[in-house]
């Protein structure tokens, strides 16, 4: 099984990536990346990186060599708003990866997996008092990536993540982790969590649903882990 990866060079990004390359049902990872990831990734024999100079533009011919993947995990983002980065850039892989998937897709619809936030509102008309741009923009991402799959049901399946506080391993180990248990599976998620819960539903979403919020990723992901432990 073939899975693709969009923010390789990021926080969770990099961990999708990492938790691909373990997973024995993962034989290929490609991502697309405009500067090289660490060697000690990068070396790795199931990894495969595709330099992307421009993200608004994807080559008919890169996406056809990919087109027998099973999943995109998209995990590029901005904290301040961007709507190239946040907004123009998945829609034009979605829209991309759409047309050529309609020619050469057999089988199981294509999976695109999301990273979005708890705070993203898809209601464009609403105000926001605080980080009001950023979360429409990822917003309007929601809803355009989940029209896409309601039109292109045979070829293609949304699923969005919506992570509140992540919280890393370098947080856990220093005490911040007492605080995130605390708060509970509502508010926040371990990112091993997110990580593992993304590169199942690369693989197998069977029973989720297109929108998936902090306390379902945070249960199942921990689930993943523990299976995986024993």
């Amino acid at each position: 099984m073939k899975v693709l990866v969009v923010g390789a060079t990021g926080m969770v990004g990099g961990e999708a990536v990492v938790q691909c390359l373990a997973h024995p049902a993962i034989t290929k990872v490609i991502v697309f990346v405009r500067r090289d990831l660490p060697a000690d990734v990068s070396d790795h024999p199931k990894l495969e990186s595709v330099l992307i100079k421009d993200f608004a533009i994807w080559p008919e011919n890169v996406l056809l060599a990919h087109s027998d993947a099973a999943a995109m995990i998209w995990a590029m983002g901005t904290y301040k708003g961007s709507i190239t980065a946040d907004l123009e850039y998945p829609v034009t892989f979605i829209e991309s990866m759409g047309q050529v998937l309609e020619t050469k897709h057999s089988g199981a619809p294509f999976r695109f997996v999301n990273l979005s936030g708890k705070f993203v509102r898809r209601n464009q008309e609403k105000r926001l008092w605080l980080l009001e741009k950023p979360r429409k923009i990822k917003g309007l991402l929601e809803t355009k990536a989940l029209a896409f799959a309601d039109s292109h049901a045979k070829i293609w399946e949304t699923f969005i993540l919506k992570p509140g506080g992540i919280m890393t391993k370098k947080m856990v180990s220093s005490g911040a982790g007492i605080i995130g248990a605390m708060m509970g599976d509502s508010w926040v998620v371990r990112i091993e969590e997110l990580g593992a819960f993304m590169v199942q539903l690369a693989i197998n979403a069977e029973g989720e649903e297109s929108i998936i919020d902090n306390a379902r990723i945070a249960r199942r992901g921990r689930e993943l882990l523990e299976s995986k432990a024993t």
